[in-house]
């Protein structure tokens, strides 16, 4: 299933690009491009002239060719919608609708917060944690945007939504063009138009990294951003979050406020562990201190083991020794990147995965 949606886009976009240089295509265009058999092509034509998104422009006439272009119903040039995709962990996925508007991501936020306390904004990247198969109800039966359920089958994630209104304009004419979607699908119901969409189900990777810098060289976080960009601009990776966050400020040898940094990624599974060598190449590459280290956590379930070493590190020393004890039993992978020292740091961030911005900088307060 997945490969076949994964072949729909791929040739949703052909016909995209095609009838944008020519203005129309034919079935001879996507042979010449995609080398596929052309009753094989002619059967996605007819089945995207059903689905409504191709339009017949002329009709065959004996030996001259059929030709047709891509639906367009929309009006407005750019979508709101950037990227959605979805990570799993278990019985459980977070969903991940990055958007072009301060206000639309803010508008979705309340209106899906209002039925799931577990949605939240991290930048312009709204997230959202649900169980899989398991409905949710719509507190308000008025509400123009609801998530009813999550199900997953064959490596793909379907999001199921009602909407109204905006949200219902966003589904039929600006959620296809993000990012991630393979297909959606949608249909009127009473006053309401319900869709499907679906992403696929990708590995939740976070790599936590500290001690790269010198007192004259250097810093972390920058490091770790420019991770980010790296990771992210390699094809089946989406980039989700950069983040810092302040251990205890006493620990003789810091070279300013003792601050961890954190990425999370939504990867293909396949390209999990390629993911995570290329990340020990780069910062072996550019860091500046000879007691890098580096942990990494798949999924996004919390341990609490992990949160409790974390609060520690927060409110005096600890040692690599139960860094390295705390990481086994989390089943986290740790890393002496150039030495041991930077693996407390970097076992410790990933505790901090999911805190408030507030309390990442505020060693103060508690991270449970």
């Amino acid at each position: 299933m997945l490969k076949l949606l994964e072949k729909r886009r791929e040739l949703i976009n052909l016909i995209e690009e095609v009838t944008r240089d020519k203005g129309y295509f034919d079935v001879q265009d996507l042979v010449e491009r995609t080398g596929l058999p052309r009753s094989t092509l002619q059967d996605w034509i007819n089945r995207f002239v059903d689905e409504g998104c191709v339009e017949v422009i002329e009709e065959r006439a004996g030996r001259r060719r059929a030709l047709y272009a891509r639906r367009r119903t929309r009006s407005l040039p750019t979508s709101a919608c950037k990227r959605i995709f979805t990570t799993v962990d278990g019985d459980m996925a977070e969903i991940f609708h990055e958007c072009r508007s301060e206000g639309c991501i803010s508008f979705c936020e309340h209106m899906y917060a209002r039925d799931n306390p577990r949605v939240r904004k991290s930048g312009m990247v709204l997230r959202q944690r649900v169980r899989i198969g398991v409905p949710l109800e719509c507190a308000d039966a008025r509400a123009s945007l609801c998530l009813e359920k999550v199900e997953a089958k064959d490596d793909v994630i379907y999001q199921h939504i009602r909407t109204y209104g905006g949200p219902a304009y966003s589904l039929t004419e600006m959620m296809e063009q993000a990012d991630g979607v393979l297909e959606i699908t949608y249909a009127p119901a009473d006053s309401y138009v319900r869709g499907v969409i679906a992403t696929e189900a990708l590995t939740h990777v976070i790599i936590g990294v500290d001690d790269t810098d010198t007192p004259e060289h250097g810093a972390t976080f920058a490091l770790t951003l420019s991770l980010l960009d790296l990771l992210a601009s390699l094809e089946g990776v989406h980039r989700i979050a950069h983040n810092v966050g302040f251990l205890y400020p006493g620990v003789p040898g810091i070279t300013a406020g003792n601050a961890v940094s954190y990425v999370e990624l939504g990867v293909k599974p396949e390209l999990a562990g390629a993911i995570v060598d290329a990340a020990i190449e780069y910062v072996r590459a550019q860091t500046k201190s000879d007691n890098t280290g580096m942990a990494v956590k798949t999924g996004f379930r919390h341990c609490p083991a992990l949160e409790r070493f974390t609060q520690r590190a927060r409110s005096g020393i600890v040692t690599v020794d139960e860094a390295v004890a705390v990481a086994e039993q989390c089943d986290v992978a740790t890393h002496a990147i150039t030495g041991r020292r930077g693996i407390i740091g970097a076992v410790a961030a990933l505790g901090m995965v999911d805190c408030p911005e507030d309390t990442l900088m505020d060693v103060r307060k508690n991270i449970g």
